[in-house]
């Protein structure tokens, strides 16, 4: 992988694990974020972007989908304004996304999809400490599993990496150490935890493996 020049395209790349994926990448990273000049969350800024960038460098090879706001409070008390937030935020923003760049990976015949979601929202189980957030990030994993039906063919994998209580600058620390003692392997995840199986889910390595949730939890949800 280190001497694959085929750009990658991060979608938040400028903070926590989005961040360690853009330095693990190089200059094989293109990011987009507010400060990049593209909102996710709003659909024609993303189809601008989407344009320029095919038109420039062709279709890309990976898509990595890392932004999404956290909220943790309990259902009643999450005001229709904080979801539809979260909504936007965590789902709309990798829809859009999606659908202004996969066609083209399509066409190409080739490429690598990656979405985060979060350990252990795909379970059927009540999920107390953010259930909107987790509610929307599961949704986020049955669009990925959808995707990755419609992609299959155009070898063009669709993944999802789902986190666990993973420390970095950004991270909501004082709810981690919360929680840390339900954690197996005694210790919170690091930001290398994840960009390593990131790299494999876009190397060529990966290329049977698709429609999969994959949680990097140090054992959380046993």
């Amino acid at each position: 992988m280190a001497n694959d020049s085929r750009h990658v395209l991060v979608v938040g790349g400028t903070a926590g694990i989005g961040l360690g994926v853009v330095q693990a990448l190089g200059a094989r990273a293109v990011v987009w974020s507010r400060r990049h000049g593209v909102d996710a969350t709003d659909e024609a800024s993303v189809e601008l972007a989407a344009g320029e960038l095919v038109r420039a460098r062709g279709a890309p090879w990976g898509l990595v989908h890392t932004v999404g706001d956290f909220f943790e409070a309990s259902l009643l008390a999450t005001d229709s304004e904080r979801f539809n937030s979260l909504l936007q935020s965590n789902l709309m923003s990798a829809l859009h996304v999606a659908k202004a760049i996969v066609p083209s990976m399509i066409a190409a015949q080739r490429g690598r999809v990656v979405f985060f979601a979060a350990a252990g929202a795909g379970l059927p189980r009540a999920m107390l400490r953010a259930p909107a957030y987790f509610a929307i990030k599961a949704a986020l994993v049955h669009m990925a599993r959808s995707l990755a039906a419609e992609c299959a063919k155009a070898k063009v994998t669709v993944n999802v990496v789902s986190p666990g209580l993973i420390h970095h600058d950004q991270s909501h620390q004082e709810s981690q150490q919360r929680m840390l003692p339900r954690v197996p392997m005694g210790r919170l995840g690091t930001v290398a935890d994840v960009v390593a199986l990131v790299q494999w889910l876009l190397s060529e390595d990966s290329g049977y493996m698709t429609g999969q949730d994959l949680p990097v939890d140090g054992g959380l949800q046993l």
